[in-house]
């Protein structure tokens, strides 16, 4: 199952680097195969990954800047994940381009930066 996960997860790192390439958004694409992430080299990177995780949730999608990769992954959601995903990149370099306003889209203000242990 290893083998598995880890071609799906080079499969999902590869749509990473395509889109930033397509949209010209620098990103650091970083982890194992199997939990593989990416990060925005962009000043809201943050506010960027909130954004997202909300459109992504509006798709069906439990989705953030990184994956635990499963052998459930078919190529068909994988597809899926990869046709959402190219529009919200869309989005974000209108943001940068300056054309759309992230304010405006984001329903939550200020993302959390990391969970943590509240006791």
């Amino acid at each position: 199952s290893w083998e598995i996960i880890s071609k799906k997860g080079k499969k999902f790192k590869k749509i990473w680097a395509q889109l930033s390439k397509k949209y010209k958004l620098p990103i650091k694409i970083y982890g194992l195969d199997s939990l593989c992430k990416f990060d925005f080299k962009l000043k809201i990177n943050e506010k960027y990954k909130l954004l997202i995780t909300s459109e992504m949730l509006k798709k069906g999608f439990l989705a953030t800047n990184s994956i635990y990769v499963s052998t459930s992954h078919s190529d068909n959601i994988i597809n899926k994940y990869k046709k959402a995903l190219d529009n919200i990149f869309k989005i974000i370099n209108e943001c940068e381009k300056g054309n759309i306003n992230i304010e405006n889209i984001l329903k939550v203000k200020d993302p959390l930066k990391d969970f943590q242990r509240l006791n």
